[in-house]
């Protein structure tokens, strides 16, 4: 008699599982980093303009975060330090996404442009 080889029932059922589980993660994530990516391009953005103060530079991010669809940070949560023709400005935020129940994950981001003027 030839022995039967392959996989049982029971462990096609737990691969599935963790391959249902790898895709809602990314699902879930993608657009977290998504998000990130254009407030880092906001911010560079934001960067290279001059002859503007601190309060433009804040209502300008909120312009484009309305457009972008950053739902994460405002621009009154951003640091910004405008100078004589360089602007400095820093996002730090952090992102809750829930995965399922009551589990979720916490993201933190750190991004900036520009350099601060000399002082």
């Amino acid at each position: 008699m030839k022995r039967q080889q392959g996989m049982s029932l029971a462990a096609v059922l737990m691969f599935l599982v963790l391959v249902g589980f790898a895709v809602l993660a990314i699902f879930k994530i993608a657009p977290v980093y998504s998000e990130f990516g254009d407030v880092r391009n906001t911010l560079k953005g934001l960067a290279i303009e001059t002859n503007v103060g601190e309060h433009t530079l804040r209502q300008e991010f909120d312009q484009r975060a309305s457009v972008a669809g950053i739902i994460s940070i405002k621009g009154e949560n951003l640091t910004v330090i405008a100078g004589n023709g360089s602007n400095y400005l820093r996002a730090q935020y952090k992102r809750e996404v829930p995965l399922f129940g009551n589990v979720s994950l916490l993201f933190n981001f750190d991004t900036e442009a520009g350099q601060p003027s000399a002082q």
